[in-house]
């Protein structure tokens, strides 16, 4: 927890703080109050809060009392910065989001001034797409992910004593709407792999549909990791883009690290894969690494090249426009739809919860249930229908 700002501990124990009231007018000094005597360092807290609420409504020029939301996102966005506590990933969103999202209406407002009327009235601007860019209305998920942002910054700003009581609590977020993941159908991602038969791409996509890796765990796949003597892979190294830069993540879950087991089909492709780098390697200036999919003259991949490449590929082929997280949900549904238990399919793809998985493609468990109750059906009642025949 941060140290509550302008609160100080005695030596006799008590707790005391100080506050800065402006200047006066006169002599142009700040004007300092200290008060002492409090048993704890949240007394201390409140009463410095209040004497600084009674100042700004007296209309004093109190620092505290005129720092913007600009300022406080600064405060704070620099502090997870400091601290390192959240990833590099989601600090590089929050910024992002409070940057597109939260300066352009809230940035100038005074923190005092944040009520749950004005948060409430955020939300729904951007719900509606005023002042947006483009003028579109955002989706439910963009609004909660800008949200975030301000909700750490709130946070500080009530530990620091700079607001009574968080205006968020009271402001419901925007609820998200469910819908079915993009996804190929069986028959769909069969004709894509037949489309791209004999391009050099085609053990990617191959390995992708098939693994249901994330793009982020494809890109920084190594050699060492990939044992195709005993057919299965390690997945232990993920990347993950802050802008166009990648950095190393931990992955998306503790369940990211696993390992995944290959078919015959597969373990062909990705010695096809190999042949193809050696031949590729033996050109001037080759670019040598450890990566199992690479350019053709060496290095990793960028993760948003190869999904807008797919993209492209998938509409040249005459199907739905899919990306690499599209490949990824694909792969998902392929393997219920072929009866592979939903926990199993959750670990092969390094879900952290299995049933948020199945809620995720409820879409294909409908027929899971069927042929579980045929499968029932059967055991019970199967002689009794063959006796009858």
């Amino acid at each position: 927890m941060p140290k509550l700002q302008g609160v100080y501990r005695a030596d006799n124990g008590s707790w005391y703080f100080k506050a800065t009231l402006g200047r006066d007018p006169l002599s142009g000094k700040r004007l300092q109050v200290t008060k002492r005597g409090f048993p704890t360092a949240t007394d201390a807290s409140r009463a410095r809060r209040d004497l600084l609420e009674q100042a700004d409504d007296r209309g004093l020029p109190t620092v505290e009392g005129s720092m913007t939301v600009d300022e406080l996102l600064d405060l704070y966005l620099d502090g997870i910065d400091a601290d390192g506590r959240l990833s590099p990933k989601t600090r590089y969103d929050y910024r992002r989001n409070a940057d597109a999202y939260v300066r352009p209406w809230l940035g100038r407002h005074r923190v005092r001034a944040l009520t749950p009327e004005v948060v409430l009235a955020w939300q729904r601007q951007l719900s509606a797409g005023t002042g947006t860019k483009r003028g579109k209305p955002l989706a439910p998920n963009t609004v909660r992910l800008a949200r975030a942002s301000l909700a750490g910054a709130v946070g500080l700003a009530v530990k620091l004593g700079l607001l009574r009581t968080n205006p968020l609590t009271s402001v419901p977020r925007p609820k998200a709407r469910r819908s079915t993941p993009w996804h190929w159908s069986p028959e769909q991602a069969r004709a894509f792999l037949a489309s791209q038969a004999g391009d050099r791409l085609y053990p990617l996509w191959a390995f992708l549909l098939c693994s249901g890796l994330r793009i982020g765990e494809l890109v920084w796949l190594r050699w060492p990791n990939v044992d195709l003597d005993r057919r299965r892979v390690r997945i232990v190294e993920f990347a993950t883009s802050l802008g166009w830069d990648l950095v190393a993540s931990d992955g998306k879950s503790v369940t990211s690290r696993r390992i995944i087991d290959l078919d015959d089909s597969l373990v062909q492709v990705l010695r096809a894969q190999a042949h193809q780098q050696r031949f590729e390697a033996r050109a001037p200036g080759y670019e040598a690494t450890e990566y199992v999919f690479t350019k053709p003259a060496g290095g990793s991949y960028h993760p948003q090249h190869l999904s807008k490449t797919l993209a492209d590929l998938s509409v040249a082929a005459g199907l739905p426009r899919l990306t690499a997280h599209g490949l990824r949900h694909t792969s998902a549904t392929l393997m219920l739809d072929q009866g592979v238990a939903p926990k199993v399919a959750a670990e092969r793809l390094g879900h952290a919860d299995p049933t948020l998985f199945v809620n995720l493609y409820s879409h294909v468990t409908p027929t899971m249930q069927r042929d579980a109750a045929d499968a029932i059906g059967a055991a019970l009642f199967g002689d009794e229908d063959a006796a009858a025949g």
